[in-house]
């Protein structure tokens, strides 16, 4: 175990409520805490059975006046989140009683945490790795179901064991190249094929972590969804049925919606950010203009457009024309207004986008009456950024970092086949597999370079 100073921040969101937690961390931490903070069983925090809260009063330092009744808690090293004496003490919650309480704890020899230092002494000591440190942040942060369930499932060891079983496989079949190239009058070279085959087991094994990537990342992130068409197609109506609420204007009038509109929902597990934008369409209002520019920004940066037509009418040329700024993006058509007369049957739409029936849904957003076609749009969302489907087993890598670490170490293994095919001795192949071997450690966090580490840490809040 790696000795820090000893460190102290609120764990829980400041604010009112019933407790706040305060956590000290560091092999002093016990001391630092028992200067204020007093077990009324008459023992001293040190003398504490560890894990087992006890009920205590905290007193300031200067003078010995009761601050609040604590409930204190001493978890001895190893045994605890960081790996070093940690001690939580739970005080009434409120921004006061908790920010005196630390600040006592600061004149008994504390400092204050920086963000993410608990988890990095963690990282630092060995009680986690960077995947599951990367899990605590997301399942933090999360907005979705299986965003949480996900990161939850890499918190407990679910990806970090997938990483390592590949990394394991690859420090075998380098032990095998060290022995040939060391002992060559002793062990006979291995044959082309089972050099192959070995390096084909690792890369397509990698193949599959970076497979889930886009589904990791939907998971955890959510989807970009933007509503477009030209003006009273109704757009605001099928955010507002999406959405269950009433959060865009919906009138008659032409050209309601002059800004975006924004909502976050959740479909199916899967967190949408919802963008309900101007009509697109000529216009000389300026005001209007500034609505119609922005929408078709977004549909620029967005990753699902719900390109709504009012099938009551059919294709006009203006959507004929806005639906041009949705090529090459993921796109649904939403044949809206199916409660009215319908100008043309989907095959017609079909043919005149270019687009798969696959990619049709018909909706009816009637004012006082109960959406038709949500559940049916809902499920074509899922079918296309979720196809195949999550079980409960399924843990996928998350971002950028993770991949990129993943993805040298295919390209090193790629490497290797040619050098393969071109009958390269096993020590040079060692040499490639030794930096397969350390990409694959980046992704946990087993080789990884310090300014990695920042990278990470800086992510989190300062009493995690």
């Amino acid at each position: 175990m790696k000795v820090f100073d000893t460190i102290a921040a609120i764990a829980t969101p400041v604010g009112v409520g019933g407790i706040a937690v305060i956590r000290l961390s560091g092999e002093a931490a016990a001391e630092c805490a028992e200067k204020i903070v007093f077990p009324k069983n008459g023992k001293t925090l040190a003398a504490l059975e560890s894990h087992k809260l006890t009920l205590s009063t905290v007193k300031r330092l200067s003078d010995g006046a009761i601050i609040d009744e604590v409930l204190a808690v001493v978890m001895k090293a190893p045994h605890s989140y960081t790996g070093e004496d940690v001690v939580e003490i739970n005080c009434h919650g409120g921004h006061l009683a908790a920010e005196t309480v630390l600040e006592e704890l600061f004149r008994s020899g504390a400092r204050l945490a920086e963000p993410g230092e608990f988890t990095r002494r963690a990282f630092m000591n060995g009680k986690t790795d960077l995947l599951k440190a990367e899990a605590t942040i997301d399942l933090i942060h999360s907005t979705s179901a299986l965003g949480r369930d996900n990161a939850a499932r890499a918190l407990s060891g679910g990806l970090s064991e997938k990483v390592d079983k590949i990394r394991d496989e690859a420090v075998a079949f380098a032990a095998n190249l060290s022995a040939v190239a060391d002992y060559p009058d002793e062990i006979d070279e291995i044959p082309q094929t089972e050099l192959t085959e070995k390096i084909n087991s690792i890369a397509e094994k990698i193949d599959e972590l970076l497979l889930g990537f886009g589904k990791g990342r939907i998971m955890r992130d959510g989807i970009r969804t933007v509503i477009a068409g030209r003006p009273n197609v109704g757009k605001s109506s099928l955010l507002n049925a999406i959405s269950r609420t009433d959060r865009a204007i919906v009138t008659d009038i032409p050209g309601t919606t002059r800004d975006t509109v924004e909502e976050y929902v959740t479909v199916n597990g899967i967190a949408l950010r919802l963008i309900d934008t101007a009509g697109i369409h000529e216009s000389d209002n300026s005001v209007e203009k500034i609505g119609i520019e922005k929408a078709k920004q977004n549909i620029e940066d967005c990753e699902l457009c719900l390109f709504v037509i009012d099938s009551s009418e059919g294709i006009s040329d203006e959507d004929l024309k806005i639906y041009e700024y949705t090529k090459g993006k993921t796109v649904i058509v939403i044949l809206n207004k199916t409660d009215k007369f319908s100008a043309n049957p989907p095959e017609y739409y079909e043919k005149a986008l270019g687009i798969d029936k696959d990619c049709i849904v018909a909706t009816s957003t009637p004012f006082g009456k109960p959406p038709l076609g949500i559940e049916e749009l809902e499920a074509k969302i899922s079918e296309k950024f979720l196809a195949g489907g999550v079980s409960k087993d399924d843990v996928f890598i998350s971002n950028d970092r993770q991949k990129d670490a993943l993805i040298k170490a295919r390209q090193i293994a790629e490497g290797m086949k040619a050098s393969v095919k071109e009958g390269m001795p096993a020590d040079i192949l060692y040499i490639d597999l030794e930096e397969l071997i350390s990409a694959l450690g980046e992704v946990t966090g087993v080789t990884v370079q310090d300014e990695i580490i920042e990278q990470v840490f800086s992510r989190f809040c300062v009493g995690k």
